[in-house]
């Protein structure tokens, strides 16, 4: 007897790893392709300056370092290994979760993640820390959940997950 297939409601959303002959080429060309970009970008904002662009025309330069893809990550993002890239969401969850409580976020988190401003507290502007996808790819939604809740982190995601997800401080409950 076959097991009854889960239906799509109740499945626990992952998005599907990348393919390992696409991380590889990645590699390859982003040396040339990253800084052709980055040069463009700035072009760009140059161009915008003395044209009188408006915000929303506006490019990231740091966006294009954030897809630069280390050795290190490469066999992280190559290996299948659930145990692996949980390991690797663990300290990067514990690093983000010091960040978030002291509200001083490093250059590191700066280019690989997009840090927005999400309210006012006692204390000041709040922050928090959009995740893209390249990040938790293979990795179901409960998961990076329980990893989050372990660094006391809320995760603010949809059930499509290709949108990226937003990690703050979990909001303290008042007694």
């Amino acid at each position: 007897m076959s097991a009854a297939p889960v239906p799509e409601s109740l499945a626990d959303p992952v998005l599907p790893h990348p393919s390992r002959l696409g991380l590889m080429l990645w590699f390859v060309l982003q040396w040339v392709l990253i800084p052709a970009e980055f040069v463009a970008r700035i072009v760009w904002m140059v161009a915008l300056v003395f044209g009188d662009g408006t915000d929303d025309m506006y490019l990231r330069p740091l966006d294009a370092l954030a897809r630069f893809l280390s050795p290190r990550k490469l066999l992280l993002r190559m290996s299948h290994r659930p145990a692996k890239h949980e390991a690797h969401l663990n300290r990067e969850f514990a690093r983000l979760s010091q960040e978030c409580r002291q509200q001083s976020f490093s250059w590191r988190t700066y280019i690989h993640h997009q840090v927005r401003l999400v309210g006012l507290s006692d204390s000041g502007p709040e922050k928090c820390v959009d995740l893209p996808p390249r990040e938790y790819r293979g990795v179901p939604l409960s998961v990076l959940t329980r990893l989050a809740s372990a660094h006391h982190l809320d995760l603010d995601a949809s059930s499509r997950l290709s949108d990226g997800m937003t990690v703050g401080l979990a909001q303290r409950k008042a007694l």
